[in-house]
C-alpha cells in the first residue's frame, strides 16, 4: 500500500488587535483556498477564537475539503493592555481610550520627539515577568505544532523573540508599509535625510531646509531606544530567566538571518519611491473578503444606489467631538451645496459613520449638527449612524462610492485604493501623516487638514473635499485612482499573493 504524504502545517503568530490581525485571517483564508489539505494553526491571544472559527467555516462554504484551523491561545496579556499598564507606570501623559497625548497633536521638533520617545513601549509593551510568560507559551505552542513554517507578526516582540530563540524556519507577514522596512538600507544613507521620518509629517523627498530636523529625528529615536529602561530591564529579565535574547522588530533590519524574507501589504507604485531589498516581498494589499452589499444589507444598496455616496468613517479608535463634527457638518452642507447647483448635477448622498466623543445629539431637528444638515438629513440625502453592519471595503466596492473620508490609517488607505476610490484624510494620530502624503503623491486624493492639523474646519475641508468631486481636478484624480486599483488587480489580490509565498516556503512533503 502507498504511503500517504504527510500535511504540511503552517503556525501564524500574531497580536490579538485587528488592525494587525486582520492580515493574519485574510492570509489563512487565501492559504486554505489554494491548499485545503494544509493544517493551519493560529496562536494569539484570548479574544480572537470567533473570528479564526469564521475564517474556516467562510473557506468551506465554498471550499468543503478545507481543513479547520486550530486555535492556541497564547498565556499572557495582550499588547493593548499591557501598553496601558505601561504608559500609566512611565507616568507618559495619556487619556482613557487614546494613545500618549504626544500621538495626537502636530508634527513638529518637540511633539515628534516626545511621540518618538513614547513609541518605545510599542515595541517592548511588557516588563520581565509578562514577556517571560508570553514568551514560554509561545515557544511550547511552537514546539507542540512542529510546524513546517511559522509566519509571525512583525510587529511582536515575543514572537520574534521566541522564533530567533529556537532557531526554526519563519517568516514575517506585517500590515505595514514598505518604507517601514526599507528606509535604513536606502543608498546613500537616504533613510536619514530623504525619505520622511517617523512622525515627521514631511512630504517626499524630505524638503532640504527640513533634512536636519529630519536626521535628527532618526537619531533621536536611536538615542530614545538605548536609553529606554523597560527595554533594557525586560531584556536583562529576559536572559536571567530563559538564557533568550529580547528580539524586536529593530532586529529585522538590524539583525535578520539571510534567508527571512517579510512580507508587507503594499507595493511599490503604493509607497514612496524606495530600493527595496530582495527579502522584502510587496503582496499588495491584504485585506478580508467582505460579502456584497446586496447580499448583506439590500435597503442600504438600495439607498446607495440613488447617486455618488461620500462615505465618511474616522474609525472606532478616533471619537469626535461636537465642535468637530459641527465642522464636518458645515464641510458637508458646503459640499453638498455646491455640487447640487451644478449644470447637470448628481443627488450627491453622505453615509456618515460617527463615533461620538461625549454625549450630544446629531439628528434632532433643534440639536447642533441637525441645524446645519437638517434639510439634507430630511430629504435622507445625508445619513448620520453609529454602526453600519456592512464592512467598509463593501462600501467602497459597491460603485456607489465617489470618495472616502478617512483618519488616514492602513487599512482604510488600502481599502479605498483597492476599490479606486478617491479619499481625502483627516490625520487624527501622528503616524497617520505619512498615508496622507502618500495620496496626494499619487495623486489619487488629498489632506483635508493640512492647515488646521490634527483638526479640521469646515472652509479647508470643504475645499479638499470639492477638489476631487467637482471640475478637471476631480477628473484627474478619478482616472489615477482607478489606474493604480487597476494596477493592483493585475499584481492579484494581496492575500493570494502572501498565501502563495508562504506555500512557496513550505514545499509538499516527499516520503
Amino acid at each position: 500500500m502507498a504511503s500517504q504524504t504527510p500535511p504540511r502545517k503552517i503556525l501564524f503568530l500574531t497580536n490579538v488587535e485587528r488592525g494587525e490581525a486582520n492580515v493574519f485571517l485574510a492570509t489563512c483564508d487565501a492559504v486554505l483556498r489554494l491548499a485545503p489539505s494544509i493544517r493551519l494553526h493560529f496562536a494569539t491571544f484570548s479574544g480572537l477564537e470567533d473570528a479564526v472559527a469564521s475564517v474556516g467555516r467562510h473557506v468551506r462554504e465554498s471550499v468543503p475539503q478545507a481543513e479547520p484551523i486550530t486555535f492556541h491561545k497564547i498565556d499572557g496579556i495582550s499588547m493593548e493592555d499591557s501598553l496601558k499598564q505601561l504608559f500609566k507606570r512611565e507616568k507618559v501623559p495619556t487619556r482613557a481610550g487614546y494613545p500618549p497625548n504626544s500621538y495626537l497633536e502636530r508634527p513638529g521638533i518637540i511633539n515628534t520627539t516626545r511621540a518618538l520617545r513614547d513609541t518605545i513601549p510599542v515595541f517592548v509593551p511588557y516588563n520581565g515577568p509578562q514577556m517571560v510568560e508570553i514568551f514560554s507559551s509561545i515557544c511550547e505552542t511552537i514546539k507542540k505544532v512542529d510546524a513546517d513554517l511559522v509566519v509571525v507578526n512583525s510587529l511582536m516582540t515575543p514572537g520574534l523573540t521566541a522564533c530567533y530563540h529556537l532557531g526554526i524556519k519563519f517568516t514575517c507577514l506585517s500590515p505595514n508599509s514598505i518604507k517601514d522596512f526599507a528606509a535604513a538600507v536606502q543608498p546613500k544613507a537616504a533613510g536619514l535625510w530623504k525619505v520622511p521620518a517617523l512622525f515627521s509629517g514631511y512630504t517626499f523627498p524630505v524638503p532640504w531646509y527640513s533634512r536636519p530636523a529630519n536626521i535628527y529625528y532618526n537619531i533621536y529615536g536611536l538615542f530614545a531606544w538605548s536609553r529606554d529602561n523597560n527595554r533594557k530591564q525586560t531584556e536583562k529579565y529576559l536572559a536571567a530567566q530563559t538564557g533568550a535574547t529580547l528580539r524586536t522588530p529593530m532586529d529585522l533590519t538590524t539583525n535578520r538571518p539571510v534567508w527571512l524574507k517579510i512580507l508587507v501589504s503594499s507595493l511599490p507604485e503604493l509607497d514612496f519611491p524606495l530600493a527595496i531589498p530582495d527579502y522584502l516581498i510587496p503582496c499588495g494589499p491584504i485585506l478580508r473578503d467582505a460579502s456584497p452589499i446586496p447580499e448583506s444589507d439590500p435597503k442600504l444598496e438600495e439607498w446607495l444606489a440613488r447617486g455618488p455616496t461620500i462615505y465618511l468613517n474616522l474609525g472606532s479608535i478616533c471619537p469626535v467631538t461636537e465642535g468637530q463634527a459641527i465642522e464636518l457638518a458645515s464641510a458637508l452642507k458646503i459640499v453638498l451645496d455646491t455640487l447640487r447647483v451644478q449644470p447637470k448635477a448628481q443627488n450627491f448622498q453622505v453615509l456618515w459613520k460617527l463615533k461620538k466623543l461625549g454625549n450630544y445629539e446629531v439628528l434632532k431637528p433643534g440639536s447642533s449638527i441637525g441645524k446645519v444638515l437638517g434639510q439634507y438629513i430630511k430629504l435622507d440625502s445625508v445619513r448620520i449612524v453609529d454602526w453600519i453592519q456592512v464592512e467598509p471595503i463593501a462600501i467602497l466596492q459597491s460603485g456607489h462610492a465617489v470618495c472616502s473620508v478617512h483618519h488616514g490609517g492602513a487599512n482604510s488607505f488600502n481599502e479605498a485604493v483597492r476599490a479606486g476610490v478617491p479619499q481625502v484624510i483627516l490625520p487624527q494620530w501622528i503616524d497617520c501623516y505619512d498615508y496622507a502624503e502618500r495620496v496626494e503623491m499619487l495623486g489619487i486624493g488629498r489632506l483635508g487638514s493640512r492647515k488646521a492639523k490634527p483638526r479640521w474646519t469646515a472652509n479647508e475641508l470643504s475645499q479638499e473635499l470639492l477638489y476631487v468631486l467637482q471640475g478637471e481636478s476631480a477628473i484627474g484624480v478619478r482616472q489615477k485612482a482607478n489606474e493604480i486599483a487597476s494596477l493592483c488587480d493585475k499584481n492579484g489580490i494581496g492575500a493570494m499573493v502572501a498565501a502563495q509565498t508562504l506555500l512557496g516556503e513550505c514545499p509538499e512533503k516527499i516520503l
